[in-house]
């Protein structure tokens, strides 16, 4: 019996023992389970804070803490990089970030953004969860890559639903992406080749309406074979199956984070404002109707300029003489300005004019070029050149907060240098404005670098193209001949259409004396019929980020995109419809004889938008005076997919690409 007892308690010891070190052993285990989430926790933040970093044109800075004893004593770090305590579900967790040496890299074939150029940097995030008694429950590491896109580099880029809506021939080499929700559809033929990502929804078919144009919408599988994707009854959403079948080149990704519009403002603090070379300010004297264009530094201080006649008379201007005939309808038809007042005057635009060849050469000389406070036109910040444009109306501020009629036209801008030919090529040039720019004639048209040619953007609130031949003498009455409108007029020459043009509202009324045979020219065509504004063959040659509009949203402030405005009007007039036009090109005139083939407009570059516009709100329209479109020979910018090809401040995406996770426990 003693025996069996002692058996008994040697037993009872050791369960006793056993369940203590279970007890202690789960205790345990769940503590390092906890410190790992926590510390885990601590360095997604500090993943993240690097991220964000990144946007706009900001970069980490810092200095690493040592490796012996990282976070002990003085060896802190500094910057974005130092250690960092937080408390995180009751626990300390202490980080620190390493950076590694960045490189220019081609995303491999198979991954998102494949074939782009990125900047890749690599950066390792340590951490350490201490427990309740201070002792470290886990420590952990991050590893990742930061991965800067520039948005130059696609054929078409929209933060926003991008809408491919029957569109005339397109054929884009470059990849396309979207933010939103993507709508592909053709009224001829669609090609896209190179691969096709969106953040929302994929659909064969329109977004304002339930329907599917009967043209050809194709895109490039892996194996770079084209597929075409066919119409279904109405507006298709695209299923796995269908997606799936073009080998990672149609596909949804995770919704990106993107420059935001405040950065693009005339603001102090904003990127674009403060990096800017140069800066023009159209400004309004007082309360009176004298406007004028001057020059000021980044926080607005007016830079003298008296004597040199080249900076400011001879290269900039201003007039009131180009009705927009799109934004008039919103003037016209109760739209109201940004204090709520309606102003059917502001049909014509105020615009600030740029004689850019002549700009570039007063600032080719060396004397000039100091005055602004650069170094030339050779300067090679940021890429080259940039040149802020914008209208600041001295009773209301600069107005960046509702609809207006202020506008930038740029002009003599075929050849993107100085007239003096000792004076250096600019590296590239990017004009940015808050307000509509108006590219008018051949921008940048030269075929290479050799003759000519140089990386340029244009980034504004919405971009409008003015024909080569605007400047040409225009006679109406050999445009079309004869044309009858309504049910009982025909008009053969220009002072017979008076009738018609009364009826308008009398909008035309002080040119309806021209005789049959009179020309017209310039800004005078804009307050003619559009018969009158008949273009010439134009080439642009440059990236353009702008602000459009979606269907489903209606003239006033910007709207969210997405599912709810399916189905509903006014459209956007798609992509193609992406930069204004204001003639007649020749394309989609019905029953008018055009004099000779439809006139072609060709653009080489990149489409970006990111936002809906803050100042243009006028509706899409086709013809009805607006404007009938031109033959688009419109491809990719090749050139841009070499990072030293893209224009200065290419705006630019971030994302992060994971290596790898590890944890330790107990240490």
């Amino acid at each position: 019996m003693l025996s069996l007892a002692a058996v008994l308690l040697v037993v009872l010891a050791t369960y006793s023992i056993v369940t203590v070190n279970n007890t202690r052993t789960s205790a345990s285990s769940g503590n390092a389970s906890a410190g790992f989430y926590a510390s885990e926790a601590a360095l997604n933040a500090r993943a993240e804070a690097v991220r964000q970093k990144f946007k706009g044109f900001e970069v980490p800075a810092g200095v690493t803490p040592s490796a012996a004893s990282p976070c002990q004593g003085t060896n802190k770090g500094l910057g974005d990089f130092a250690c960092q305590s937080n408390v995180v579900a009751g626990r300390t967790v202490t980080s620190y970030v390493e950076k590694g040496g960045s490189t220019t890299i081609t995303i491999p074939p198979g991954e998102d953004f494949e074939n782009l150029t990125a900047d890749e940097t690599p950066f390792t995030v340590r951490g350490q969860a201490l427990g309740t008694t201070g002792n470290p429950e886990a420590i952990t590491e991050l590893t990742f890559r930061s991965r800067l896109v520039p948005l130059f580099q696609f054929a078409v880029f929209f933060g926003k639903d991008l809408e491919f809506t029957n569109t005339a021939n397109l054929n884009l080499s470059g990849p396309v992406h979207t933010n939103g929700n993507l709508f592909l559809d053709a009224g001829a033929t669609l090609y896209i080749k190179g691969q096709t990502t969106a953040a929302g929804r994929l659909y064969r078919g329109w977004k304002h309406g339930n329907n599917c144009s009967a043209g050809t919408v194709q895109l490039d599988d892996a194996g770079n074979t084209a597929r075409t994707i066919p119409c279904g009854a109405g507006r298709t959403e695209l299923s796995s199956s269908t997606t799936n079948a073009f080998g990672g080149r149609l596909k949804r990704v995770p919704s990106l984070e993107l420059p935001e519009v405040a950065q693009l403002q005339p603001n102090p603090g904003a990127q674009y404002w403060d990096k800017a070379d140069i800066r023009i300010v159209l400004r309004r004297r007082g309360s009176s109707d004298n406007w004028d264009p001057m020059f000021v530094n980044a926080s607005k201080t007016i830079i003298n300029l008296s004597g040199v006649g080249c900076l400011l008379g001879e290269s900039l201007g201003t007039s009131t003489s180009f009705r927009d005939n799109r934004e008039a309808e919103y003037w016209e038809n109760g739209g109201r300005d940004a204090r709520g007042q309606q102003d059917a005057g502001r049909a014509n635009r105020r615009m600030l004019e740029i004689d850019v060849r002549q700009l570039l050469t007063c600032v080719g000389t060396p004397g000039n070029a100091s005055l602004l406070g650069i170094s030339g036109l050779a300067d090679e910040t940021d890429g080259g050149l940039v040149i802020y444009a914008t209208v600041e109306d001295g009773t209301t501020g600069i107005a960046q907060d509702g609809p207006n009629h202020y506008a930038v036209r740029l002009k003599n801008a075929a050849l993107l240098q100085s007239n003096n030919a000792f004076h250096p090529k600019p590296k590239g040039i990017t004009f940015v404005s808050d307000e509509a720019v108006f590219l008018q004639g051949n921008f940048n048209s030269s075929a290479d670098r050799a003759s000519g040619w140089i990386p340029a953007s244009v980034i504004s609130d919405t971009v409008n193209v003015i024909s080569a031949g605007w400047d040409g003498a225009t006679r109406c009455t050999t445009r079309y001949g004869t044309k009858t409108y309504g049910v009982s007029r025909t008009y053969r020459n220009i002072s017979s259409y008076a009738g018609f043009l009364n009826d308008l509202g009398g909008r035309w009324n002080f040119y309806t004396d021209l005789a049959q045979g009179d020309l017209v020219s310039g800004d005078a065509k804009s307050q003619l019929p559009l018969f009158c504004r008949y273009a010439g063959a134009t080439t642009i040659k440059a990236g353009i980020l702008s602000a459009t509009t979606s269907s489903g949203t209606i003239p006033g402030p910007p709207v969210q995109d997405g599912e709810g405005t399916l189905d509903r009007g006014p459209q956007s007039g798609g992509v193609h419809n992406m930069m204004r036009f204001h003639e007649d090109w020749g394309s989609n005139s019905g029953d008018l004889t055009y004099p000779g083939s439809a006139v072609t407009y060709t653009y080489t570059g990149s489409l970006v938008s990111l936002s809906q516009p803050l100042h243009a709100f006028g509706t899409f329209i086709l013809g009805n005076n607006r404007y009938q479109p031109p033959q688009r020979n419109w491809t990719f910018e090749e050139q841009f997919r070499r990072a030293e090809n893209l224009p200065p401040l290419t705006p630019r995406f971030v994302y992060l690409r994971q290596d790898n996770f590890t944890r330790q426990f107990e240490q």
